[in-house]
């Protein structure tokens, strides 16, 4: 995937530390949580990173892999992608660090898929700097050796970068992405305990695909409604962007229990490669992303190009999406780490090409 398929942000940002929801339009029944921000430690690598796999593992975060720009490529540089894991004791303090594992991936991986679970940090695709990978494998950090293990998954059944993953034990569910010949419209789903139990016939299983577009660079997370758990599915892009209408709206349900999709109320904005993460069993946020604003203009105005940085937030207790606040800095392929209470938000694309290696840490309040 070339760095001109993805819209992203303007260099100009100021640094909020708290972005706090507007409440003064809402009943006070209605009020939106609000988000706090708390800046962290930067990555080691000072370029910053897009596309990490992000997890943890025995109390430790764990960010692998993910690429940038050594040389910027406004100035002719090539898409690196990189081999490190950053290592973090959770809870994050201040004071504490990051540290660089005594060992990294095999090779250069980064702009795959990642969830946590309890057997440790599972990354699943991704682009090695030439092609999609099918690739699948859990990280588990040893602290008294303090090094990464990897264990191998079960392959995808195939390439897929910039897919969208959801874990609900024992399941890992992966949909939609984008191989060698374009965007998929796939969606798959492991039994992690079979799978690390060794019979060799385990493999991943094809579920019914979501019924919009094929796509990659969407939002998944899992929602309570008053019909029952579902996983909510949607945004991203359905190939190389033309206009901003390519910038994927819909949003789909799809029913656990049955195996069946279900059209819901569609994003207020596109959101290409933006972060999601799942507030309480049935609220999800969905952080930045690319929307297509502009598109027009988009390499007229270069580094001053600015993404959206607000919060969306949707409700699946009454099926509704609302702008709940902002975050630092607008970015796609942030990587984003539940850490039981409040989440890490990590590096991302600010602008064409350039990463950011800022971090933060997010928490929310409830009114």
């Amino acid at each position: 995937m070339t760095e001109t398929r993805m819209p992203t942000p303007d260099s100009s940002w100021s640094l909020a530390f708290l972005a706090l929801a507007s409440v003064s339009v809402l009943p006070a029944a209605a009020r939106p949580p609000v988000l706090q921000w708390r800046q962290l430690d930067p990555l080691p690598d000072p370029v910053g990173r897009k596309g990490m796999y992000a997890g943890t593992s025995n109390g430790h975060v764990l960010l692998a892999g993910g690429s940038n720009f050594p040389v910027p490529q406004r100035a002719g540089g090539r898409k690196t992608f990189h081999r490190a894991v950053y290592v973090r004791p959770s809870p994050l303090a201040v004071s504490d660090p990051w540290s660089v594992a005594a060992n990294d991936l095999p090779v250069g991986l980064g702009e795959g898929a990642a969830v946590t679970t309890e057997h440790g940090v599972a990354c699943l695709g991704g682009h090695d700097g030439v092609k999609p990978v099918s690739s699948a494998f859990l990280l588990v950090w040893d602290a008294a050796g303090r090094t990464v293990t990897r264990r191998a998954l079960p392959e995808l059944p195939s390439a897929c970068a910039n897919a969208a993953s959801v874990y609900r034990h024992p399941w890992i569910y992966v949909a939609g992405g984008e191989s060698t010949t374009g965007p998929l419209a796939t969606f798959w789903r492991l039994d992690l305990n079979r799978a690390l139990a060794g019979p060799a016939t385990v493999s991943w299983e094809s579920l019914p695909p979501c019924p919009g577009r094929p796509r990659f660079g969407g939002i998944m997370m899992s929602v309570t409604t008053p019909a029952g758990v579902r996983l909510l599915f949607g945004g991203g892009l359905p190939g190389a962007a033309k206009s901003q209408e390519d910038y994927l709206r819909d949003a789909w349900l799809f029913d656990l229990a049955a195996g069946t999709w279900a059209a819901t109320v569609a994003l207020p904005r596109g959101a290409v490669l933006a972060a999601a993460l799942s507030i309480d069993a049935a609220r999800g946020l969905v952080l930045g992303g690319s929307d297509g604003h502009d598109f027009a203009r988009m390499k007229e105005q270069g580094d001053r190009y600015r993404i959206p940085a607000d919060a969306l937030l949707y409700d699946g207790s009454t099926n509704r999406w609302s702008r709940i606040g902002t975050m630092p800095l607008g970015v796609v392929g942030a990587a984003v780490v539940d850490l039981g209470g409040s989440w890490l938000v990590a590096g991302g694309e600010y602008s064409p090409g350039l990463r950011t290696p800022r971090t933060f840490q997010l928490s929310i309040r409830e009114p």
